[in-house]
């Protein structure tokens, strides 16, 4: 493995974009039987009448990579009249649809209905009409839903490009500096309630209730008594108290927003000089922003970076290490004239082609992205190699471009406005790549 700097960081393979390597499948059939087909195979489910017990066979040897997208809407109850003497046609039947437009009628205990003359009186029933073109309406509009995402899908692994940020200037890292201010500690609100006249009166009947007895006659007006008695006593207690844990509160909430309005004062003080040392190009912060940057993002293949910074220069030199062209999806879900799914083989000036817009989109998203980590990040040399058979089959590791790139290319740009291909080849590079889309082995740059 190819390592000309001292500083390398893994972008793992995850689902920060969503994306199919093997495109979709499409599962269709009910709650008893069904067909599931995607890349490499096709699975016959089959269910057991009167029970939960489902089997599946796969009926392909071919190792699967599908990601299956299930569909519903498979099978329909149909109601038949009896129309013809001597046959005995079910009152109610099921119509499966399989992934072709196949359609299988079962009785009402799940048993596949064979008998010609029960098949024919069914399907002259208005019903299995209007039933079966439901169906297929619907079969229709799930493979739609999957040729459409298995596209979608597609570009999300090939343009990678479009996911490249905007490159900041010097004078919006500036404003970013002057906008840095210190948190300020808010002092809760007092939630205990100022004691009343009223609230303390209540209190003192609760008791009155609890201490003061008497007759019946008599009760009534001793527990008034009781109450007017202790009412002004109480209730300058009760305010006295109330005032001891209002300042209380007070005095604990200054002290902890002293506390808190320092250390916020000290965090604003570290942030202003750790941009200031990002906007000057300074080694470390350089390296600790694009060290968590890089390892925090994924991206749809998995890719190495090995990179220096030079702040003398403003030069990063990043040296990539690429997928192979084999990690391409070689397959796209279609829909035939017919309407059915099908699982279309790339040609391989199809890969070809792919392969040549996600490697260099790749090269205009590292680049920007660390465009972005500084601006005194002023140029960028990007090199990257891909490990590639050669006629005996040996895998060797061969560079396949090394491109040189100015900040002002991509400063307030839309990266996502650009051709990755035409985008990279003009400006000062090495690449050598035929008309039919295949890189030839080149010597990287040394420095920019």
């Amino acid at each position: 493995m190819k390592v000309r700097f001292g500083k390398r960081v893994r972008v793992a393979k995850g689902v920060g974009v969503n994306f199919s390597t093997s495109g979709a499948s499409l599962s269709l059939g009910g709650r008893r039987g069904g067909v599931n087909i995607g890349k490499n195979r096709k699975t016959v489910v089959v269910g057991i009448p009167g029970t939960n017990v489902y089997v599946g066979k796969t009926v392909t040897k071919t190792k699967p990579k599908t990601v299956h997208k299930k569909t519903t809407a498979s099978r329909r109850s149909v109601k038949v009249n009896q129309s013809s003497p001597g046959v005995a046609v079910p009152a109610e039947v099921e119509l499966h649809m399989d992934e072709k437009g196949k359609i299988t009628i079962l009785d009402g205990r799940g048993m596949e209905i064979t008998n010609p003359s029960v098949l024919r009186v069914i399907k002259q029933s208005p019903q299995f009409n209007q039933q079966k073109e439901m169906l297929e309406q619907q079969r229709q509009i799930q493979i739609d839903e999957i040729v459409n995402e298995s596209k979608i899908n597609n570009e999300r692994f090939i343009y990678i490009s479009r996911l490249s940020p905007v490159v900041d200037s010097r004078a919006d890292y500036e404003a970013r500096l002057a906008s840095i201010r210190p948190n300020e500690y808010t002092i809760p609100q007092f939630m205990l309630p100022y004691p009343t006249e009223a609230s303390v009166r209540e209190q003192l009947t609760a008791e009155a209730q609890q201490r003061v007895t008497g007759s019946l006659l008599s009760v009534g007006k001793l527990r008034k008594q009781y109450v007017e008695d202790n009412l002004q006593y109480r209730l300058a207690a009760a305010i006295s108290d109330w005032e001891m844990k209002r300042n209380n509160f007070w005095n604990f909430q200054m002290q902890k927003k002293a506390e808190a309005d320092a250390y916020f004062a000290q965090e604003c003080n570290e942030q202003k000089e750790f941009m200031n040392l990002l906007i000057n190009g300074d080694d470390q912060a350089v390296s600790e922003v694009f060290d968590e940057w890089i390892s925090s993002f994924e991206l749809p293949v998995e890719i190495s970076v090995d990179y220096d910074w030079v702040p003398e220069t403003g030069v990063m030199m990043l040296d990539v290490e690429l997928p192979m062209i084999e990690d391409m999806p070689d397959t796209i879900m279609t829909k035939t004239d017919t309407g059915n799914l099908k699982e279309k083989k790339k040609t391989q000036a199809e890969l070809k082609e792919e392969f040549s817009i996600l490697v260099f989109g790749l090269a205009m998203f590292l680049s920007a992205n660390a465009f972005n980590v500084s601006p005194a990040v002023m140029h960028v040399l990007i090199s990257a190699y891909t490990k590639r058979r050669d006629k005996e089959g040996n895998l060797n590791e061969d560079y396949i471009y090394s491109i040189k790139f100015d900040r002002d290319k991509f400063e307030k740009k839309n990266m996502s406005m650009f051709d990755p291909k035409v985008f990279c080849m003009t400006t000062e590079n090495r690449c050598n790549m035929t008309n039919t889309m295949l890189f030839k082995a080149i010597t990287p740059y040394d420095s920019f």
